[in-house]
This record gives C-alpha cells, sequence and structure tokens, in this order.
C-alpha cells in the first residue's frame, strides 16, 4: 500500500504536468488568434489575445492552487513521518534560533531535538562498547544519567502536585 506522502507527491506531479501541458496550450490558443487574421490596430489585437487567453490564465491559476496544496500536504506529511535526530548540539542550535526568534518557541522545538535518557544511555553504552570511554568513566556517566533521571522524574511529580492543587 502506498504511503500518504507519496499519493499526495504523485498529486503535485501530476498537476504540475497539467499545469505546463495547460500552459503550451494557452500560448498556441493565442498564437492561432494571431494567424487567424485581427484587425491591425495595436488594441485590438492585445483585446483579441487577452479574450482569448484569459480561461487559459483562470485553469492556470487553479492548477497552480492545487499543486501548491499537494506539495504542503508531502511536505508536512513527509514531516510528521520523519523522526528528529536528537542531539545536544542540535539542541544548542535550537535554543539559540528561538532565543534569536521568539516565535518560534511556539512550536517547542528544542524540546522535541532534546535527547531523553534513553538516547544519552544508549551513546553512552556505544562509547563503552567501541572503547572509548573506560569502565570507570561508564559507571560515573551512567550513575550521572540515572540521578539526572531520577530529579526530572522529582519535579514532574511535584508539578503535577501543584497543579492538582
Amino acid at each position: 500500500m502506498l504511503s500518504r506522502h507519496w499519493i499526495y507527491f504523485t498529486g503535485f506531479v501530476i498537476t504540475s504536468v497539467l499545469f505546463v501541458g495547460a500552459g503550451l496550450l494557452g500560448v498556441v490558443d493565442a498564437l492561432s488568434v494571431l494567424a487567424g487574421g485581427v484587425p491591425a490596430s495595436e488594441e485590438l489585437i492585445v483585446l483579441t489575445l487577452l479574450g482569448e487567453v484569459i480561461e487559459w490564465v483562470i485553469v492556470l491559476l487553479v492548477l497552480a492552487a492545487v499543486a501548491a496544496l499537494f506539495l504542503t500536504a508531502t511536505i508536512v506529511s513527509v514531516l510528521r513521518n520523519t523522526s528528529m535526530h536528537r542531539s545536544d548540539r542540535l539542541v544548542s542550535i535550537v535554543e539559540r534560533l528561538e532565543h534569536e526568534y521568539p516565535i518560534l518557541q511556539e512550536f517547542d522545538a528544542s524540546e522535541r531535538v532534546e535527547p531523553t535518557t534513553e538516547d544519552r544511555k544508549a551513546e553512552l553504552r556505544e562509547q563503552y562498547f567501541e572503547g572509548e570511554i573506560s569502565d570507570e568513566e561508564f559507571e560515573r556517566e551512567l550513575g550521572q544519567l540515572l540521578d539526572e533521571d531520577t530529579e526530572s522524574s522529582q519535579s514532574r511529580e511535584r508539578t503535577g502536585i501543584e497543579f492538582e492543587k
């Protein structure tokens, strides 16, 4: 079964092809007016061309709007289905951007990219297994992670109690 974003992307491609085809047909239609014989006055030539092309312009505007909707739906669908990479470096960048542009704080992006305790444990295990850190360092950092996890869960419980009051 096709995923939703492939269906949206297919709609975008089909609509874009129709847009190009309609544009070419509009040009051919406008040129056929000139070949059919138009009075010599420049104003009449322009008015005749505009009268012949206006329906194609409307068709092109509708197709452009539909293509933009399909493209937007494709982007939103892909972004919703992808998992965001989590790292401390990315958190610092996003926090700087949120500080610079306060409107970004509404999206809670820094919280979404901040590594969870499980992510940090997995990274620590990977470093240990690859021999990048010693046994003592692994034990110490794992202990720090567990302490941080305990502190954060206690603060969440206190916040929950405060909300209930």
